[in-house]
């Protein structure tokens, strides 16, 4: 039986991420759903509230001990909101009931928005599955979850397992070092907005191109092209000595045999040189594949897990109290964080909904809000959703990218947030 108090140490991945967040680096993310129906809010916000019992590393807020942050039960009733035109912004959790994340709606879209403290993308797409199906139940529409709906399934005290810790081996921690990366440069929006292009591709066609004429992962395709053009849009690449690198987490779940709903994930990257003047993009596509096949080998991420945590068990950084460690954490993100990542990828792949979503769900976004630069994909149904989100005002990297897509016989439709004359109002 499920206790009505809990409270949970933070995972080791979100530990950090309270202490560094702030107006222009939120570390909060996105996921819509469209429905065929124009949503009511009424019934979303009952479906939530409905929910959130069965979802404790949800249904949680945040209290500061004496040496760490940790996650204490939530019973508040939560308020969906109209969504707002600024996406994936800082919030302060003490004006949202104390919970860590916001759901939103608008016309027939229903947005799940997250700290990044209490969860990753997939922990978070569980999350608003099992949404829209009791919406849709709420609603008076009978669907088979098939399994595909975790609200529907017992409840597992594996849901909420620090699953870095579980794994944690002493004797795998190695010690892990990263020189700085190069950094995209130039004029950035004003009032923390980012501009959101998404690009929507027929999934059975880029597909093909992608394995038949390239021979590669989606993921492998993607982070070299958006690398590609960086390297080509940008003139003072060659002229520094810092790599480009392409951070992409990994969902580590199917690695270890977990079902958690915290964070499980790992930063693994694809790195090219600044030394190479000439870069093609086969050139990038071949590196990117050996730098994928080098990292994504369990034992390596096995050794990453225990270094990660070998450095939270560390005796000097635990007696630390909370104050002085989110000064250390600020100044080890801008160390070992922030300065060695150029842009990142996050990739969520296919989404696997119930059949009886086919014609009640139309679309979805995934949606990175950084500072800088990040991509994200995802497939759902017939088609993939590459979007790019930016604070900069440069559009040409994301041109670049575009181009070469419909230079390959794609057919690309965009979508974007953005306005002729934004760049000059914002």
């Amino acid at each position: 039986m499920k206790k009505k108090k809990y409270w949970y140490k933070i995972d080791n991945a979100g530990k950090i991420f309270p202490a560094i967040s702030k107006n222009e680096r939120s570390n909060v993310f996105r996921l819509s759903f469209y429905l065929h129906e124009t949503v009511d809010h009424h019934f979303l916000e009952l479906a939530v509230n409905k929910l959130l019992p069965r979802f404790e590393a949800f249904a949680v807020q945040m209290k500061s001990g004496l040496f760490w942050n940790y996650l204490a039960e939530n019973h508040r009733h939560f308020k969906v909101e109209p969504e707002p035109a600024r996406l994936c912004l800082y919030f302060k959790s003490f004006r949202n009931n104390g919970y860590l994340f916001k759901v939103y709606y608008r016309d027939n879209k229903i947005t799940l928005e997250t700290f990044h403290a209490i969860t990753d993308g997939n922990g978070a797409l569980t999350f608003l599955k099992s949404i829209v199906y009791h919406y849709f139940r709420l609603r008076g529409q009978k669907i088979d979850h098939e399994g595909k709906i975790l609200s529907e399934k017992p409840y597992s005290k594996r849901e909420g397992e620090d699953t870095f810790v579980t794994h944690y081996d002493k004797s795998k921690r190695k010690n892990l070092r990263e020189e700085p990366a190069y950094h995209l440069d130039g004029e950035h929006f004003a009032h923390h907005w980012a501009m959101m292009v998404k690009i929507r591709l027929d999934s059975k066609a880029f597909i093909h191109l992608v394995k038949s004429k390239y021979q590669a992962t989606v993921t492998q395709f993607i982070a070299a092209l958006a690398a590609y053009s960086m390297v080509q849009e940008s003139v003072d690449f060659a002229n520094q000595k810092k790599p480009l690198k392409m951070f992409i987490p990994v969902n580590l779940r199917p690695y270890f045999n977990a079902v958690t709903l915290r964070n499980f994930s790992l930063f693994i990257k694809a790195t090219f040189s600044s030394e190479k003047k000439d870069w093609t993009f086969m050139e990038m596509l071949e590196s990117a594949k050996a730098d994928f096949a080098r990292h994504l080998d369990k034992e390596q991420l096995h050794e990453r897990i225990s270094s990660n945590v070998g450095f939270e068990k560390n005796i000097l950084v635990r007696i630390l109290p909370l104050f002085l460690k989110n000064i250390a954490f600020r100044i080890g993100y801008n160390i070992l964080g922030e300065s060695i990542n150029t842009s990142s990828l996050s990739n969520l792949g296919v989404i696997d909904l119930p059949s009886g979503f086919k014609d009640k769900v139309l679309d979805m976004d995934f949606v990175n809000g950084g500072y800088g630069m990040a991509i994200t994909a995802c497939s759902v149904h017939d088609h993939t959703n590459i979007v790019w989100t930016s604070s900069l005002k440069d559009l040409s990297i994301i041109n670049h990218f575009v181009s070469f897509l419909v230079r390959e016989g794609l057919d690309v439709t965009l979508d974007t947030n953005y306005q002729e004359g934004y760049d000059e109002i914002l």
